[in-house]
C-alpha cells in the first residue's frame, strides 16, 4: 500500500513555542512539513478553506493537528468543538499541546474528540506517545533527496546471530510504528557481501546496499569487529550509519577500536525512541510520518 508524508498545521498564537515545536522536529530528524495558524478561528478558516486559504494546492488539507488551548479570538477548546460537528475534519487526528495541566481541560479536550493530550514544552518521546494513538499514522526511515533524485525508504540491515533477538528488535520497531522492513544476516562476512553489492537474491535480482546498519557487538565473536574494520578503511563505506546495539561495556570498548571514531550505541530491547535518537546523529538519513496515499480528500461541506 502507497504512503505520502503526513502534513502538521500546528494552531498556536505563541511564535516561541512555534519556533520549539519545529526545532524539536528537525532535532530529531522528523521530515515532515510543519504550517501554523495563529488561533482558533484561523484555524477553522484553513479546514474550511475560506479567506486565504480558499486554494486547496497551498492550503493542503492537514493530516495531523497540534492544538493550543490558550488563544485569542478563539480558544482550542471551541474550535474543537467546531470541528467535532463536521464529520469530514472530525477524521483528522487532532492532538492537544498546552501549558494547561488542569484535569478539567484534559477531560474536556478527550471528551471533544482529541487523540492525546501533551503539555509543553514539546519533546520527541512526546509526540510519539501521541503518534502511538494514531492508527492512520506510522514511521518511515528515509533516505532524503540528493541533486536530481527523489527521497526513498532507508534499507536497514541487522547483523546478529541470535535469532530471538532479531525476532524481538523487529516486533519491536513494528510496534512503535516503523514501517521499513529489516533484513538479517547472521556474520560479518554475510553483512560485507551486503555492503559491496556482491549478494544476489534468488530471482537473480541483486540486494541494495543498506543504508543504515544494526549490528550486535557480539556478533560471530570477531566477525563484528572485522566488518567495522572494513568499513572504516573502505572510503565508500566508510560514513555509512552504524547503531551498535546492546554488548557488554568490554563488547563495546572493543568494537570502538575497529569502528566509527564516534561510535552510536542503544540498549537491548530495543526502545524506539532511544533509537530515533540515534539515527537523528546521521544526515544521510531521516524519520517522518506517513499515512496511506490516494485517500480522497471530503470538502469542508461534508455531512
Amino acid at each position: 500500500m502507497s504512503t505520502r508524508p503526513v502534513l502538521i498545521l500546528m494552531a498556536d498564537d505563541d511564535p516561541e513555542d512555534c519556533l520549539l515545536t519545529k526545532k524539536t522536529l528537525q532535532k530529531a530528524r522528523l521530515a515532515n512539513e510543519l504550517r501554523f495558524v495563529q488561533d482558533g478561528q484561523e484555524l477553522l478558516d484553513y479546514l474550511n478553506r475560506q479567506d486565504r486559504f480558499a486554494d486547496p494546492a497551498s492550503s493542503p488539507r492537514p493530516d495531523l493537528i497540534l492544538l493550543d488551548l490558550n488563544m485569542p479570538k478563539m480558544a482550542g477548546l471551541d474550535s474543537l468543538w467546531e470541528i467535532n460537528l463536521r464529520p469530514a475534519l472530525r477524521r483528522i487526528p487532532i492532538v492537544i499541546l498546552t501549558a494547561s495541566e488542569a484535569s478539567l481541560d484534559i477531560s474536556d479536550s478527550y471528551n471533544l474528540g482529541a487523540y492525546a493530550y501533551l503539555v509543553k514544552p514539546v519533546t520527541f518521546a512526546k509526540l510519539h506517545d501521541a503518534v502511538l494513538r494514531l492508527r492512520t499514522c506510522r514511521y518511515e526511515l528515509t533516505v532524503p533527496a540528493e541533486a536530481g533524485g527523489a527521497e526513498r525508504p532507508a534499507v536497514v540491515v541487522m547483523a546478529d546471530d541470535d535469532p530471538e533477538e532479531c525476532l524481538l528488535a523487529t516486533k519491536a520497531l513494528q510496534a512503535a510504528g516503523l514501517d521499513n522492513p529489516l533484513t538479517y544476516v547472521t556474520n560479518g562476512a554475510a553483512l560485507l557481501d551486503r555492503l559491496h553489492g556482491r549478494h544476489v537474491h534468488g530471482d537473480g535480482t541483486r540486494a541494495p546496499r543498506p543504508d543504515l546498519v544494526l549490528l550486535a557487538p557480539g556478533l560471530q565473536q570477531t566477525e563484528g569487529r572485522h566488518a567495522l574494520a572494513e568499513m572504516a578503511s573502505t572510503p565508500a563505506l566508510r560514513d555509512l550509519p552504524v547503531i551498535l546495539q546492546g554488548g557488554s561495556r568490554e563488547d563495546r570498548a572493543a568494537l570502538a577500536q575497529d569502528g566509527p571514531a564516534e561510535p552510536t550505541f542503544i540498549d537491548k530491547p530495543v526502545d524506539f525512541v532511544a533509537f530515533a535518537g540515534a539515527v537523528a546523529r546521521f544526515p544521510s538519513l531521516a524519520l517522518r510520518l506517513v499515512t496511506t496515499a490516494g485517500e480522497p480528500e471530503a470538502g469542508p461541506d461534508a455531512a
